[in-house]
This record gives structure tokens, sequence and C-alpha cells, in this order.
């Protein structure tokens, strides 16, 4: 994990909090969206990197679809395919999960760059994931790895 911390850009939504910090050794950027009245989930959007270890994007990608289905409670695929992020050949996921009783929909980006696996989720209350479609596809339009 952490291959690519600090090796990109990427855009903070207008009105939402950018945090960087390490979680269970993790490092990760956390852009979170201003909370919503009512609900218990602050919707949020993360990237965290690691190295893809020779592997292609396929089975990459793959591989973590994998992994999610058996640490992710209730996990349930709700679709997948891939995306151009600014040049660059892409794969997603869109999923619901459990976690703690907590009801969740996300959409979770995988953008290959020399080796490193840049993986961006965003993560909604059930049923709130279209809501956030455009700021979504705002902070994917403005990531950039360095060169």
């Amino acid at each position: 994990m952490n291959a690519g911390t600090g090796n990109f850009d990427i855009q903070t939504p207008s009105g939402w909090q950018r945090i960087d910090t390490t979680i269970n050794g993790i490092k990760a950027t956390l852009l979170m969206a201003p909370l919503v009245a009512g609900s218990s989930v602050q919707t949020n959007i993360n990237v965290v990197s690691e190295s893809m270890n020779d592997a292609s994007l396929d089975s990459y990608f793959d591989l973590n679809i994998s992994n999610m289905s058996k640490f992710m409670q209730n996990f349930s695929a709700a679709g997948k395919g891939e995306k151009d992020v600014n040049g660059t050949r892409s794969k997603w996921i869109q999923y619901s999960q459990s976690p703690n009783g907590l009801n969740l929909d996300a959409i979770c980006y995988i953008i290959p760059s020399n080796g490193i696996a840049y993986v961006i989720t965003c993560t909604t209350a059930k049923g709130r994931l279209d809501q956030y479609r455009s700021r979504i596809d705002e902070v994917l339009g403005s990531f950039r790895v360095h060169q």
C-alpha cells in the first residue's frame, strides 16, 4: 500500500473538506461532503494507492473484487465497466455493503499509472450515489498523476 502517496493531484469540490490522513497504516486522501441533516453517513471520496506488483489492470481489478466480496459485509456488485480517466484506461465497480449495520452504496475506480493503482472510491448512504455523480465526475476529471 501507499505506493503512489503524494504523487497525484486531485481537486476538492467546492464546499467539501480535504483531509490527508493515515488509517491503519494506509495513507489516504479524503474528500468529505457536507453532512446531510438526518443522515448518519457523510458522503466522501477517498484516494489510496497500491503497487500492482506487475499485474495487469484486469487481473488487479478482478483480485480486488474478489477481496471485496470476501471482506465487506453484505457486499453486492451493482455494475462494473471501463472509463477513460484523463487518457488512462480505468475500471470501475458500483456496489453496496453494510458495515456495522450502515447501508452504503459506493463506486470505486481503479486508475493504473506506472505500476501503481490509484483507487478512488465514493461512498454514500444507500440510495444517494446518483446525487453525487457530478461531483464524482468533477473529482475524476481533476485527477492527475505526477510524471
